[in-house]
């Protein structure tokens, strides 16, 4: 009994600390960085070398955690978000927005943008969208959107994805 017991906590941290890894992350590491703390991704992309990919166990089902990288090997966007049915919980999703955060954490110039509100970001303008947590720091050069409708899921990009992908 006293091991069943035993066995059933050790698969709770087990099973927590697993759903926790992808928010140590953070933009601007390479992928040896990235890899020395969340382990090998699943899937890395031959013909694509800018994009790699880790898949992470939650109570019902895994998480996708995909990394794009700039030509000198550093991530400038990073996201989660659940695969099939699986569950992405608020804890899920403010854990990885405190994570990327962190580094700027007290910056004067950190916003967070309420639904319908307009933002500038890497020199464009956008509208937080409904079921949307935006969080900017236009001088930092990060946003963090959260999009809770629809099938929900979080990214941090830096202003030179933006760029790169206008």
């Amino acid at each position: 009994m006293r091991s069943s017991t035993l066995l059933r906590c050790l698969f709770v941290i087990v099973s927590a600390s697993l759903s926790l890894v992808p928010v140590r992350a953070n933009l601007g590491e390479t992928l040896a960085q990235l890899k020395a703390h969340m382990g090998k991704p699943e899937l890395q992309q031959q013909p694509r070398k800018d994009l790699a990919v880790w898949l992470y166990e939650v109570d019902d089902g895994q998480l996708i955690y995909n990394v794009t990288f700039d030509a000198q090997g550093r991530s400038i966007a990073e996201g989660l978000r659940p695969l099939k049915r699986a569950s992405f919980t608020k804890d899920t999703a403010m854990d990885f927005i405190q994570g990327q955060i962190a580094p700027f954490r007290n910056s004067k110039t950190l916003l967070t943008v309420k639904p319908g509100e307009k933002y500038q970001f890497a020199g464009q303008v956008f509208t937080c969208g409904e079921k949307e947590l935006v969080i900017v720091d236009d001088t930092v050069g990060v946003m963090i959107v959260w999009t809770q409708k629809g099938v929900p899921s979080v990214m941090a990009v830096t202003a030179a994805m933006v760029k790169q992908t206008h």
